[in-house]
């Protein structure tokens, strides 16, 4: 078994359908989130090391921040899960993030 190289937890995120919109256009459903970044199932490829513009709507938590993508690649059902680093602005949305986790801990192994 290899060590956890993630600085935090990341936590599952329940729910089917969108719950955020990269780039101004392109929707995109969060598997799970952590206070440093989040992983994204959408319908197009996102280019790995660029930062677009993220609005994250979930239960309870309204947030827009950019988001630097550390990796994308095809899923088994072909569409495409990409790995993001939040880049936080505002450290209230970082804030908001964190309680919103704290909120609802339940960290994914």
């Amino acid at each position: 078994m290899q060590p956890e190289r993630r600085r935090s937890h990341r936590m599952r995120v329940d729910g089917e359908g969108p719950s955020g919109v990269v780039r101004g256009l392109a929707p995109v459903s969060v598997s799970d989130l952590s206070p440093g970044g989040l992983r994204l199932r959408l319908d197009r490829a996102l280019e790995a090391g660029a930062v677009y513009p993220l609005t994250l709507f979930l239960r309870g938590l309204a947030v827009t921040t950019a988001v630097r993508v550390t990796r994308c690649r095809r899923d088994s059902r072909s569409a495409w899960e990409a790995g993001g680093e939040f880049l936080f602005r505002d450290p209230t949305d970082a804030a908001a993030v964190r309680r919103w986790i704290d909120a609802r801990s339940t960290p994914v192994p």
